[in-house]
C-alpha cells in the first residue's frame, strides 16, 4: 500500500511540475502601441451614438462582434445587425446625450484568459423621450475588446433598476404565501 501511495505521489508531482513552472505571467499596461488608435475607435462609436449615426457605429465593429447588456442584462448578446436594428428603433423615440466628461482607459493585458487590447469607458448617457422630453440619466461603464482595428466585443454595465423606476415601473415585494 505504501508503494502505491509513493507511486501516485510521484506521478502527480511529475504531472503538475510543468504546470507550475510554465505558468503564464499576467501583466497589464496602459502604455502600448495601439492605445490612442483604440481609444479613437471607441470614441467614434460613442460619438456616433450621440449623433444617431448607426452606420458609423456599426463601421467600428468587427463583422462577428458581440454586444452584451443592452437588452435584458449581461447574458443577452447582439450581433452588429441586431445592434443596428436596436438603435434605429431607439432613435425614433429617444435622444442620447453623452456626458462631455466621458473617460476612456486603454489597457493591454498580456497572458491569461483576458489577453488582448481593451478600452474601458465611464460615462453618463442621458436619454430623453422625443415625445415627452422626459430625461433619464444613465451612469454606465462600457468595456470594449479590440482586434485588428475593430471592436469585437462590447459589454454594457448600468443600473437597470434606475432606468425602469425612472420610466414609472415599480417593484412589488414577493407574496408571503
Amino acid at each position: 500500500m505504501r508503494t502505491i501511495r509513493k507511486i501516485m505521489l510521484f506521478t502527480l508531482t511529475l504531472f503538475f511540475t510543468p504546470l507550475i513552472f510554465n505558468a503564464q505571467e499576467i501583466s497589464a499596461t496602459m502604455d502600448f502601441e495601439n492605445a490612442e488608435v483604440n481609444v479613437a475607435i471607441v470614441s467614434n462609436y460613442v460619438n456616433a451614438l450621440q449623433n444617431e449615426d448607426v452606420q458609423t457605429m456599426v463601421a467600428q465593429l468587427a463583422d462577428d462582434a458581440k454586444i452584451y447588456g443592452l437588452t435584458g442584462g449581461p447574458s443577452n448578446v447582439m450581433n452588429p445587425m441586431q445592434l443596428s436594428e436596436y438603435y434605429k428603433e431607439s432613435f425614433t423615440t429617444t435622444k442620447h446625450k453623452i456626458d462631455e466628461n466621458t473617460s476612456y482607459a486603454p489597457i493591454k493585458v498580456t497572458g491569461g484568459i483576458n489577453e488582448g487590447e481593451w478600452v474601458m469607458v465611464w460615462t453618463t448617457d442621458t436619454i430623453s423621450s422625443k415625445k415627452t422630453g422626459q430625461e433619464i440619466p444613465i451612469p454606465a461603464q462600457v468595456t470594449c475588446f479590440l482586434e485588428n482595428g475593430k471592436i469585437t466585443m462590447i459589454a454594457h454595465y448600468y443600473d437597470q433598476l434606475n432606468v425602469m423606476t425612472s420610466m414609472g415601473y415599480t417593484l412589488q415585494p414577493p407574496s408571503k404565501e
